[in-house]
């Protein structure tokens, strides 16, 4: 069995904006938690921040696309999964 390398971290709204606009990539897993909302998926595409996620949950299927810009206000976490690790982040205030 592989370990992930696994990391902790708090950021700013906007640097979590940033991180995802940045580190994100298709193909990745991410799980977002936008005030009550948790979306987790896997990542099509991430267009400067606008990222198309596929979800496959027991509730809802199919894609969605999120401005995180947009959305910048209510991030609470994300937690990124890519290759060799995962990244978890919780925002702070600034």
């Amino acid at each position: 069995m592989i370990s992930l390398k696994k990391e902790n971290r708090c950021a700013t709204c906007e640097e979590l904006c940033r991180y995802i606009k940045e580190e994100v990539k298709p193909g990745d897993t991410v799980r977002l938690s936008l005030g009550r909302v948790y979306i987790p998926g896997k990542v099509v595409t991430n267009n400067s921040g606008v990222i198309q996620i596929k979800i496959d949950s027991d509730l809802i299927k199919g894609l969605t696309t999120i401005d995180v810009e947009k959305l910048k206000d209510y991030l609470i976490e994300l937690e990124h999964e890519c290759e060799g690790g995962v990244c978890i982040i919780e925002a702070v205030d600034e």
